[in-house]
Parts: structure tokens; sequence; C-alpha cells
């Protein structure tokens, strides 16, 4: 993704190498285990973390907007210009903003599979809700 995004290969090497340096060890009842080197992923609390996340989504929302491009997804038109909305991302929450159709469901259920096939990145659904405004409380209920 960040080749995409044109980063340049120096700072890829760099972001390859503070992942892939990295070792750890594990406090087995108050005395470390022998060093280990982590071959995938950050460790919790890395402070990179936030900054790959963003690099990472950045491929959810390419593929929300070739959906709309490709007319198989419909977000919804703002301000004065029409804007077409499909998705808002803030640190690690994501909107996706559709009309209330049945194939924009669809069409989100499998933009956040391939999303997770591509990236590994798993979709928390326990903490995933859905709502609308001004709609139908049994088509809110079907989808």
């Amino acid at each position: 993704m960040m080749a995409r995004l044109e980063f340049c290969t120096k700072w890829i090497e760099w972001i390859k190498e503070c992942l892939e340096s990295s070792s750890m060890s594990v406090l087995v009842n108050g005395s470390p285990t022998k060093e280990f080197y982590p071959t995938k992923g950050l460790r919790q609390g890395d402070p990179m973390a936030p900054f790959l996340f963003n690099i990472v989504v950045e491929g959810l929302s390419r593929m929300v907007r070739q959906a709309i491009k490709k007319d198989i997804y419909r977000g919804v038109q703002v301000g004065s210009k029409g804007t077409m909305v499909g998705l808002l991302q803030f640190v690690n929450d994501t909107l996706f903003m559709c009309d209330p159709e049945v194939d924009n469901a669809w069409v989100i259920k499998v933009i956040l599979r391939s999303f997770d096939l591509a990236s590994r990145l798993r979709v928390n659904f326990s903490k995933t809700k859905i709502g609308g405004f001004g709609m139908d409380a049994t088509l809110l209920t079907e989808l």
C-alpha cells in the first residue's frame, strides 16, 4: 500500500526494518524467557500502529471510491455541490454512508470481506452497528 501511495523506497524499507527488527521476551514467574523475534504484526502499544493503520485503511477507502465510480454502491450526496460521500473514517472508526438498499448492504459486505482478505485486518462485528435516518424500521431490521 505504501508503494501505491507513492512512498519512496527508502521510507518503505525503514518501516519494514522497524517492524522486522524488534525482539521480545515474556516474563514467566518474574523471570524473562529467551528473546524471540515476532514474524507478523505490531506489538501492542507500538507508536507506529496508528500511522500504519491509516495507510492500510486507505485501501478500504479506495475500494469504496471504486464501487461508487462503477455505480455498484451509492453513497449519499452532501453539500450544495452534491458531493458523493460513501465512507467516513476517524482514527479507527469507519462509517459507511449509503442509500438504504439491500444491494448497498451486500456491496459493503463484499468490500469488507475483500479488505479482510487483502489486509488481514478483521472486522469486529460485536462492535459493529447499523442505523438509519427516516427509513422504514422493517428494512432496517432486514439490513
